[in-house]
Order: structure tokens, then C-alpha cells, then sequence
């Protein structure tokens, strides 16, 4: 009787010849040179499916929306949520037969699930998922207007447990960046309520919550590792950045837009991202022609801002090239 790939490998794991991890190396491995071409097809297909749902939900809210009850907003959002996990879960391997002796692990049998599915179905599912967090925050937003009159802090903590769920079931970037982006919304509503919506409070709080961002992402909570780093620089820089517009004393804006960027250009020797030179150079280049405006009173003109601006993106590429150079290895014998 001619073996099963699968009974093979576990033949070979029970002799010793290959480790359980070796094993799912090579199942992977064989199954990327045995997946048709139609697979990046069904990827396309999902996409362009989910951009259909997104279109007509677009629609329906321009259209029929206004004349729909707050029962009917909160039922069409929560069915397509329902929908969008449904098909996050099943193409990340919910639908993926456990052995006998892993029923009672469930949640190892469901990561080794997660890897056999590839990495075509993981990227489709993580958008799904990563889309029904938004839909989810939505339906929240409006039984929270019926009931409570107010939406935001509803809706954002609604997305962030959506999109923190489903990066914990199938860890990528989509579901990454739908935390991040909750996570900030969550601390500009907490921050909001109790502060009566202060500009520094709530810009200072962002930039906590990029702080911890990065912190999750160094301990290796957040596995994307530059993804994850640029998204917590962004959040740190935009709460820094968050008085400007609001008649709000503009000192503490700059001052903190220069501490945020002076720390990415210092983490980088430590974390080899380009996005936090990215992220220092913006960083620098914003603050400078901030706090010479403020020094002057406004009395610089736009041109002589735009040459201080461009003088400071020369100086802190030349910092940032420089930072790039000592962080290199060094590869002298």
C-alpha cells in the first residue's frame, strides 16, 4: 500500500531521521512546488471580492443608509462581520482535519493548521480578518450612538479586541497594521474622555502608545519585525504632531516631535529598520522649521522655511547615512 506524504513524515519523525519542525519544513516546502498557478488567482479573486464588499458597503451607505433604523446599520455590519471571520478562519485552516491525538490541543493543532495552509491563504486571510476588525468597530459605533450617543470610544475598542484577536489566530501584517491603527484610536478616545479632548493629553498619550507599540515589537509580541517598528515610529510621530491646527501652544509639539525622532535615530543602532531613519529623518525635518516659525513669530516667509526645511533633510540624511555606516558589521579580517 503506497503511503500518504503525511504518514511518511511522521514515520520519519517517530525514527528519529527528522525533527517535528524539519518535517513541517519540508510539508511546506513540498506543497509551495506542488501549488498550481491558480492559487495566486484565488488570491486575486479574494482580494477583488473583498473590494467588491467594500464598494457595495460604500454604496449602501450612500444610498439606502440614511432611510435604514440604527437596527438595521448594527444588523448589516455585524452579518458582515460574522462573514468576513468566517472566511478569515477558513482560509487561515480552521477547515483543517486534527489527528486523534491533538483534539486536546486544540490551539497547536490550529497553528499547525495556520502553517499548512500557505502563505497565499494567511495573507487572504489576514486581510479578511483585518477587515472584519473595521467592520466590527462600525456596528459598534452605531449601537453605541443608539444607546449612549457617542460612537468613537466604542468603535475603537470594538476594532482593537477584533484586530488583536485575529493577529493572536494568524499573526501578519494586515491584522498588525488594523491594531496599530485601533490601538491609537482607543487612546485618543480614552485619552479624550478624560482630558475633555486637551491637545497635549491626547498627543502625549499617542505618543506613550507608540512607545509601547515598539515595545511589543522588541520583545517579539509583534512578529513584524520592520512593519512593526514603522508603524509604532508613525503613531508616536502623529501623536506628536497632534496640536498643530488647534490653537494649541506649539512648543510642545516640536520638542516632542524632535524627542521622538532623536529616539528612532538612536534605536536604529540597535534595530537595523530603515523605517525608523525614515521615521527620525521626517521627524527632524518637521521640528526644525516648527520651532524656527515659533521663535520668529511667524515672521519667516514660506520660502525661507522651505530652505530651512530642505537644509534640515539634507543634515539628517547625512546623519542618517552616517548611523547606517557604524551600524554595519564590521567585515575587516
Amino acid at each position: 500500500m503506497t503511503q500518504s506524504r503525511d504518514e511518511v513524515l511522521r514515520r520519519l519523525v517517530r525514527e528519529g531521521v527528522l525533527t517535528a519542525a524539519q518535517a513541517l519544513a519540508v510539508h511546506q516546502a513540498l506543497d509551495e512546488a506542488e501549488r498550481p498557478a491558480r492559487a495566486r488567482w484565488a488570491e486575486v479573486a479574494g482580494y477583488v471580492g473583498g473590494a467588491l464588499l467594500l464598494v457595495g458597503a460604500v454604496s449602501l451607505a450612500g444610498t439606502s443608509w440614511p432611510v435604514l433604523s440604527a437596527a438595521a446599520h448594527v444588523l448589516i455590519l455585524l452579518s458582515a462581520t460574522v462573514a468576513l471571520l468566517a472566511a478569515g478562519l477558513l482560509l487561515a485552516g480552521l477547515g483543517v482535519r486534527l489527528r486523534a491525538g491533538e483534539r486536546r490541543r486544540a490551539w497547536r493543532a490550529w497553528r499547525e493548521g495556520v502553517e499548512r495552509a500557505g502563505p497565499v491563504r494567511r495573507r487572504t486571510g489576514g486581510v479578511a480578518l483585518a477587515l472584519a476588525s473595521a467592520t466590527g468597530a462600525l456596528a459598534a459605533a452605531e449601537l453605541s450612538a443608539a444607546v449612549t450617543g457617542t460612537r468613537l470610544l466604542a468603535a475603537a475598542v470594538t476594532g482593537l479586541v477584533l484586530a488583536a484577536a485575529g493577529y493572536a489566530a494568524l499573526p501578519g501584517g494586515p491584522c498588525a497594521v488594523a491594531a496599530a491603527g485601533f490601538a491609537a484610536l482607543t487612546a485618543e478616545a480614552v485619552a479624550g474622555e478624560l482630558t475633555g479632548y486637551d491637545s497635549m493629553a491626547v498627543g502625549l498619550t499617542l505618543v506613550g502608545t507608540g512607545v509601547a507599540w515598539t515595545a511589543l515589537v522588541r520583545t517579539g509580541v509583534i512578529r513584524q519585525r520592520r512593519l512593526g517598528l514603522g508603524l509604532g515610529a508613525a503613531v508616536a510621530l502623529f501623536g506628536a504632531q497632534h496640536g498643530l491646527g488647534t490653537g494649541a501652544d506649539l512648543a510642545w509639539s516640536y520638542v516632542t516631535t524632535t524627542a521622538v525622532a532623536v529616539a528612532c535615530l538612536v534605536l536604529y543602532r540597535w534595530e537595523r529598520a530603515w523605517v525608523l531613519l525614515v521615521a527620525g529623518v521626517a521627524g527632524l525635518t518637521l521640528a526644525v522649521p516648527e520651532a524656527v516659525w515659533d521663535w520668529t513669530d511667524g515672521a519667516v516667509g514660506g520660502s525661507i522655511a522651505l530652505m530651512i526645511a530642505g537644509l534640515v533633510l539634507v543634515a539628517s540624511s547625512v546623519l542618517g547615512l552616517r548611523l547606517h555606516r557604524a551600524s554595519r558589521p564590521d567585515r575587516s579580517p
